[in-house]
C-alpha cells in the first residue's frame, strides 16, 4: 500500500497520459479500417457491439472520475462498467474480429487493449488510492496533453458512433 502512496502524482499522470495516447493513436488507425469496411463487411450487430463498448467505457471513465470526490462510492460503479466493458470486448473480439482481422487489425486491438488497460489501472491506482492527491498541482503540459486526448478520443468516438 505503501507503494502507491510513495508514487508521484506525475508519474500516475505521464502513465495515465502516455497509454492513453498510445491508444488514442491505436483506436484511430483501427477506426480508419472500421470506415473501409463498414461498407463491405461490418454489419449492424458489429457495431452495436462496438456502441455498447463505447457507452460502457464512458461509463467507466465517469467512475474513475467520481473517484476523486468519492473512491469508495465510486468503486461498485468502476466494477460494473468495467466488467461490462470487458465483456463486450470479448464479445466483438470472438465474433467478429477473429473470423475476418487481417494481421495488422490483430495488431492494433493488442495495442489498444494493453494500452487502454494500462490507462484504467493506472487510473484506478491513482483515483482509489489516493483520490487523485497532487492531480491539481500537475505541471501546465500536462492539463494540456490531457485536453488534446481528450479532444482527439472525443473525435474518433463520434465518428465511431455515427458509422
Amino acid at each position: 500500500m505503501n507503494i502507491f502512496e510513495s508514487t508521484t502524482p506525475l508519474f500516475w499522470a505521464i502513465a495515465i497520459l502516455s497509454s492513453g495516447t498510445v491508444f488514442a493513436i491505436l483506436w484511430s488507425l483501427d477506426a480508419m479500417t472500421h470506415e473501409k469496411l463498414v461498407q463491405v463487411d461490418i454489419t449492424d450487430q458489429e457495431l452495436q457491439a462496438h456502441r455498447n463498448i463505447l457507452t460502457a467505457s464512458f461509463l467507466m471513465e465517469i467512475s474513475l472520475l467520481a473517484m476523486f470526490w468519492s473512491p469508495i462510492g465510486a468503486l461498485p460503479f468502476f466494477i460494473a462498467f468495467f466488467i461490462t466493458r470487458t465483456i463486450h470486448e470479448f464479445i466483438d473480439e470472438l465474433n467478429f474480429h477473429v473470423k475476418r482481422c487481417t494481421p495488422y487489425e490483430t495488431y492494433l486491438h493488442l495495442g489498444m487493449w494493453m494500452s487502454v488497460l494500462v490507462k484504467t489501472f493506472s487510473m484506478f491506482i491513482w483515483g482509489f488510492f489516493s483520490g487523485y492527491s497532487g492531480l491539481l498541482e500537475l505541471p501546465l503540459f500536462c492539463y494540456i496533453w490531457a485536453a488534446i486526448v481528450l479532444l482527439f478520443l472525443g473525435v474518433v468516438s463520434f465518428l465511431e458512433w455515427n458509422r
